[in-house]
């Protein structure tokens, strides 16, 4: 009779120290983020997406990357004549640049995605498209550039390098297709 009870109230203790964030860690409390490239990508897009009034998850979008990763925003002035690079030196110096994302209601995903992986290195073209819920910007396409680290435990972030399509230079199609 003991053993009958003792294996429940176990197995309610085992249970209770399982993590409760469900959506970003496996349930023995691996980390389904950081677990695959896809994963990695897909966390990204989940992470600066959502609608008006949400609190994005900066943490969780901070454990993406790597401590020394770095992002930058390549964009062309007006007459589509020069490229302007944004390099965002840290994450904090990036998250600042996001404050809009709540206000707006802010989605992005991705269409599709190229992956060419080496050991521990990979390298994604990824094509997002993003929409805003308040309608002040129109949507829009662009692709990034992800340079990728596996250190045998996980997948970080070492780079995201990104710019959207224009007139002059709209996405190819084989970016487009998955």
């Amino acid at each position: 009779m003991l053993k009958k009870i003792i294996v429940p109230l176990a197995f309610i203790g085992f249970i209770s120290l399982l993590p409760t964030n469900a959506s970003s860690k496996g349930i023995f409390g691996g980390d389904d983020d950081t677990n695959s490239v896809q994963n990695i990508l897909d966390a990204y897009y989940d992470c600066i997406s959502g609608p008006i009034g949400e609190v994005r998850d900066f943490d969780r979008l901070k454990n993406l990357f790597h401590p020394e990763a770095r992002l930058t925003y390549s964009y062309w002035n007006e007459d589509k004549s020069k490229a302007n690079l944004m390099i965002f030196e840290t994450m904090d110096e990036y998250i600042e640049k996001l404050d809009y994302l709540d206000k707006k209601g802010f989605y992005e995903y991705e269409i599709s995605n190229k992956i060419h992986s080496l050991g521990s290195v990979t390298q994604v073209f990824s094509t997002y498209e993003f929409r805003v819920e308040d309608n002040s910007i129109t949507p829009q396409k662009g692709i990034t550039s992800y340079e990728i680290f596996y250190d045998g435990d996980r997948y970080w972030i070492m780079s995201m390098f990104w710019t959207m399509e224009n007139d002059k230079y709209p996405i190819p199609g084989k970016y487009l297709k998955k």
